[in-house]
């Protein structure tokens, strides 16, 4: 007997996504873009979980999750935002959610939330709260399709003083103002998509939608789906007609991050969108119409992978009508206390905490690092000083190499991913972290909360459940 599911997100786009991934998968998938239909679904039908986005317009997830809990509380809730913090998980928790987690979000992440749900003993799906479900790869990329949150504007300026990056900012202006693809190359976190976003924002199309797609992280069966949408019946999982990136980037920009890892025949049908100006839906032989300026970001050396056939050459040429290559950090190490210095400002004020200063010893020491994660893994660094300083009148080197992070920069800086590391629950790595944290501070909770960036109440609710898993 198949599960059923009903998922409400107001993202018609990021709704369709999960609805193929979820059906693909054996589940009976039931979607609304509308929660006020969705809750109205449930009055004369019923399933066996709920995935609800948080914030929408007719009502907001907690709503959703408040309507279920309490007209039908033997249902699942999971829920899923792009506006995410640790607080309002742990109440959506205390609340009777299962899990949550935070967009971007890639499918094999929500698979694993839905088959720890259908996994679960009746009794652990009761228990509350469990897990502070964040996005295992928060501040990493991995999104697969999805609006581009302006929230943190750390994320969309683009920040140096070095000639080389003053001569990028430079020309901004000059490339939005074409309609022209972009196709901007560089190493991974060099600030890639942070260029594109300024392209969109100063360009005629700024009002209009940017819609970003990892190409990297979609599977190889639904790109053409994902780009193009498709009809229903047009394959397996294709239970209704859906609109694809095409249609929800019209009369703005679509991003293809790493566009090199799509496969050869999507290629050719990107090269007649570029060409004609119109693309087929999955299924269907009429042309539809397409008004959109497409960017492109590629961490590759494109001349090999032309070379070695897995990327269209006259696809490129079509692309790189404005070439840009954005150096890595290592080469432009003058801008490293200008970047150091600006999220330290970014983060202050987002947190509502007192500026400090880098000390001079840090600031040494941040210029004669290699930046093998470049600028994203700058940002990740002061993040972490500015969490950890709060107590301290600068942010020195211990704030930023604590101890119990030096095992996770270590296997970062041997270029080991997240999704290549032994396969562990949420649980498993929050308890981790908790206990690191309670041997740095000799078993003192509230210290160790304040390090972890959480309340007292949370780590004694987490010791709980281990006490209680134990027994």
């Amino acid at each position: 007997m198949k599960h059923s599911i009903l998922v409400v997100d107001d993202d018609e786009l990021l709704l369709g996504f999960m609805e193929e991934i979820l059906t693909k998968e054996g589940f009976e998938i039931h979607a609304f873009e509308s929660p006020v239909k969705a809750t109205e679904y449930l009055d004369k039908n019923s399933v066996d979980l709920v995935i609800t986005d948080v914030k929408m317009n007719e009502m907001t997830g907690d709503e959703v999750l408040a309507t279920v809990k309490k007209n039908y509380p033997d249902t699942g809730v999971i829920m899923i935002t792009g506006f995410g913090n640790i607080n309002h998980a742990v109440r959506a928790l205390h609340k009777g959610a299962f899990d949550y987690m935070t967009k971007p979000f890639k499918a094999k992440e929500i698979l694993y939330r839905v088959n720890r749900y259908f996994n679960a003993d009746p009794e652990e799906r009761d228990k509350k709260p469990k897990s502070v479900a964040h996005s295992p790869r928060e501040d990493k990329k991995g999104d697969l399709v999805s609006p581009v949150d302006n929230s943190d504007e750390a994320e969309n300026k683009f920040v140096g003083n070095d000639p080389q990056i003053k001569k990028l900012l430079r020309i901004i202006p000059q490339i939005a103002r074409n309609a022209a693809p972009v196709l901007i190359q560089g190493e991974s976190g060099t600030g890639k998509e942070v260029f594109a976003h300024q392209i969109h924002v100063n360009s005629n199309r700024a009002q209009g939608p940017y819609i970003k797609i990892n190409c990297a992280n979609l599977p190889s069966e639904l790109v053409e789906s994902t780009l193009f949408g498709h009809l229903e019946g047009s394959f397996t999982g294709a239970t209704s007609d859906r609109k694809g990136a095409f249609d929800a980037a019209e009369g703005g920009t679509l991003l293809l991050d790493e566009i090199t890892e799509i496969e050869l025949n999507v290629q050719a049908k990107l090269l007649r969108v570029l060409q004609e100006n119109e693309f087929y839906r999955v299924g269907s032989q009429e042309p539809v119409k397409a008004d959109v300026r497409i960017l492109a970001t590629s961490n590759r050396n494109i001349a090999e992978a032309i070379a070695e056939k897995q990327f269209r050459e006259d696809l490129y040429y079509r692309l790189n009508v404005f070439p840009v290559e954005i150096p890595p950090l290592r080469d432009r190490k003058t801008d490293i206390p200008v970047l150091a210095n600006y999220f330290v400002e970014h983060y202050s004020t987002k947190y509502g905490l007192e500026k400090k200063e880098l000390s001079e010893e840090l600031l040494n020491h941040l210029v004669q690092q290699e930046w093998r994660g470049n600028v994203r893994e700058l940002n990740n660094k002061i993040h972490r000083g500015i969490i950890l300083a709060q107590d301290s009148d600068k942010i020195t080197m211990e704030h930023i190499n604590h101890e119990m992070f030096s095992s996770v920069d270590d296997n970062l800086n041997k270029e080991v991913l997240a999704t290549d590391l032994p396969l562990m629950s949420i649980e498993d790595m929050e308890l981790q972290l908790i206990q690191k944290a309670l041997e740095h501070t000799q078993g003192n909770q509230k210290k160790a909360a304040k390090l972890l960036g959480i309340s007292d109440r949370t780590i004694r609710n987490k010791l709980k459940n281990l006490e209680e898993d134990d027994d």
